[in-house]
């Protein structure tokens, strides 16, 4: 598949006008006021435990409603995104040897301050010298969309605009990159139609829309687990694709941004480009997907065991 037929949200595909309708409940009702009851709902109880390899079985029942490019299980996707992680990016447990520059569009590169292109004048592996093992980037991409379970009957039965999708800031003016922008449907939304933060206040005093990433990130800092914490912010964001990857070429919010958002970035742009390049029809075999990850699952996961929140009733 052409990369340019990846995201593309004005097709004349009939099915699309279920992707345009997520997008604008998600516009319309996604505020600050309903993050906080989220967080409340889910987060006031304790955790359940479960297999992980259960948690992430969950995803074969799922199909993302907000995504035009594959319409196969979660779980297929998940182990794409992960394969495609360890052979783009990875050497031996190790980052290659890949210019950052090459992670970037030219106008995105254009469009960078020059503070950043000097810091990006490098590869990917000379960025992060502090981090010496990194087979956790792969877990990540098999891991990154366990938060729609959220879905399911079990955590909260949420609507698809409620867990999918582009994520975005709340508390700021949606940005003309974000899908679907030129339609206005966020016109009222009160909390997308002010600015409340100071510059460069960084994303982690962002609030943020509700969803799969929000969800997983807080569960995995409340959790019994070995994942550093760039893994848990490379979770928290890969759904912000206005920051990330923006379609214009004009990246979104760099006021709201800090360093540490600057730095995390190019990890965001490798996993975004397994995320989305890797989809396919090749569908693996179950068993040979466990097989393949078990080690790697026990050795962030003590027991293999995952403590997932569930929705407060």
């Amino acid at each position: 598949m052409s990369t340019d037929t990846f995201r593309n949200y004005n097709s004349t595909i009939s099915s699309l006008s279920k992707i345009e309708k997520t997008y604008k409940k998600m516009l319309e009702n996604q505020n600050i006021e309903f993050v906080n009851e989220m967080t409340e709902d889910f987060f006031m109880s304790n955790p359940v435990d479960y297999n992980i390899w259960n948690a992430i079985d969950m995803l074969d029942i799922i199909i993302d409603e907000s995504d035009p490019d594959t319409d196969l299980p979660q779980i297929v996707h998940a182990f794409q995104t992960a394969e495609t992680i360890r052979s783009t990016y990875m050497n031996n447990n190790k980052l290659k040897n890949i210019p950052i520059k090459s992670l970037f569009t030219e106008d995105e590169w254009f469009d960078l301050p020059i503070q950043y292109k000097n810091m990006y004048s490098t590869s990917i592996d000379m960025l992060y010298p502090n981090i010496i093992e990194w087979d956790w980037f792969i877990l990540v991409g098999f891991i990154h969309d366990i938060g729609k379970i959220m879905l399911l009957d079990n955590f909260g039965n949420l609507p698809q605009w409620a867990v999918v999708g582009d994520t975005f800031p709340l508390g700021n003016k949606l940005d003309p990159n974000y899908v679907y922008s030129e339609k206005k449907y966020e016109s009222s939304n009160i909390d997308l139609s002010t600015n409340i933060y100071i510059n460069n206040c960084g994303f982690k005093n962002v609030f943020f829309s509700w969803g799969h990433d929000e969800y997983l990130a807080k569960t995995l800092e409340r959790g019994d687990n070995n994942l550093p914490p760039e893994a848990i912010y490379i979770i928290r964001y890969h759904s912000f694709y206005s920051w990330h990857t923006p379609s214009n070429g004009i990246r979104g919010y760099k006021h709201l941004a800090n360093h540490y958002d600057w730095l995390m970035l190019p990890l965001l742009k490798c996993l975004q480009k397994a995320d989305l390049y890797s989809k396919s029809n090749n569908i693996p075999n179950k068993s040979e997907i466990k097989d393949k990850y078990n080690d790697l699952v026990s050795k962030y996961f003590p027991f293999q065991n995952i403590k997932l929140f569930q929705k407060y009733i």
